[in-house]
């Protein structure tokens, strides 16, 4: 994915720095909302403190592309990441409740989240290519949703599966966030 735009013999204290925060937060995403998938199903009194904690993840991901960009961008972001969160604890929801209508609108709403994501993502940086993105963000969705479901469906050796290829894939997402995020920046990383 690195353009060749950028010196491969580039490995400053910087590109590590970004590598592992964009890493660490989107571990982060995906574990805490594994944890919310598992309070949701399991009807857990922890949902509320769960919640809280996940919500978090969009404003500490939101913090890196404002250092980059301007607060506002940031901001944009982290409005965008908690509506992706809030719409996806609906849904799971929903779908826990059996109410198939309300599971199917809040899925629809949830896709065009990820469209107008991936809009946000591509205006800002020239490398971030809007249909790579929105395949990318429809993957993590439809693994998401995988995961839920198996949970759900209480198959929790496959639910810890479809979990692996969750954080597979948003390692994939933070390696891409951050390696065109250098390749914009390159100054700044050399």
């Amino acid at each position: 994915m690195v353009s060749n735009n950028m010196n491969n013999n580039c490995l400053s204290m910087d590109v590590v720095e970004l590598l592992e925060q964009m890493n660490m937060l989107w571990e982060q995403h995906v574990y805490w909302t594994r944890m919310l998938i598992i309070s949701i199903a399991e009807r857990l009194d922890d949902q509320e403190a769960v919640t809280n904690r996940l919500l978090q993840n969009p404003k500490d991901i939101a913090t890196i592309f404002a250092n980059y960009y301007t607060e506002t961008i940031g901001n944009e972001i982290a409005q965008l990441l908690t509506e992706h969160l809030q719409i996806g604890a609906k849904l799971i929801t929903a779908m826990r409740d059996g109410n198939t209508e309300e599971a199917n609108r809040l899925n629809e709403e949830w896709y065009a989240n990820a469209d107008k994501m991936a809009e946000a993502f591509s205006s800002i940086n020239q490398y971030y290519n809007k249909d790579e993105l929105t395949e990318m963000l429809y993957t993590h969705l439809d693994l998401t949703k995988t995961e839920a479901a198996l949970r759900l469906e209480r198959n929790y050796a496959a639910d810890i599966e479809a979990f692996n290829n969750v954080e597979q894939e948003a390692l994939e997402m933070a390696d891409y966030f951050s390696l065109n995020l250098m390749i914009q920046f390159e100054e700044m990383f050399c």
